[in-house]
């Protein structure tokens, strides 16, 4: 999905607001190099847990980048008066992913069979949870 600078605005000025939205960027010699969005539940019952996702231009793979963000990620949440789970989809092919996400604490938590439909072949996501006490 490509959105448009204003929508993008629109997002980031939102997420700034919430109690359980954050959005991340980083920059490289003023172009964004990565991204990483936080999103709580819309409702009381479940506004204390969200998803996010994360991206890193492929050239800057490989720096720490997207381990940073999420790093920098889990320590909000661990201050927020609001968010005690964080989950994330990983497929089960990104091994490379899967070990990032452990070694930062994440937790397999299940399989979601064919999660995804890519070129005509279904993959599976492995739901992943990390716990703020």
């Amino acid at each position: 999905m490509t959105r448009s600078v204003d929508e993008e605005e629109k997002m980031i000025i939102e997420s700034s607001k919430a109690q359980n939205k954050v959005t991340l960027v980083v920059e490289v010699e003023n172009m964004i190099v990565g991204c990483l969005n936080f999103r709580g539940g819309t409702r009381p019952r479940n506004e204390h847990a969200g998803e996010f996702g994360v991206s890193v231009l492929k050239k800057y793979w490989g720096q720490g980048i997207g381990s940073a963000m999420i790093e920098e990620m889990i320590e909000w949440a661990k201050v927020s008066t609001v968010i005690r789970k964080i989950n994330l989809l990983v497929r089960s092919d990104n091994s490379r992913a899967v070990h990032i996400y452990e070694k930062l604490g994440f937790m397999r938590e299940g399989v979601i069979s064919r999660g995804v439909f890519i070129s005509g072949q279904f993959y599976d996501y492995i739901h992943m949870g990390y716990l703020i006490n």
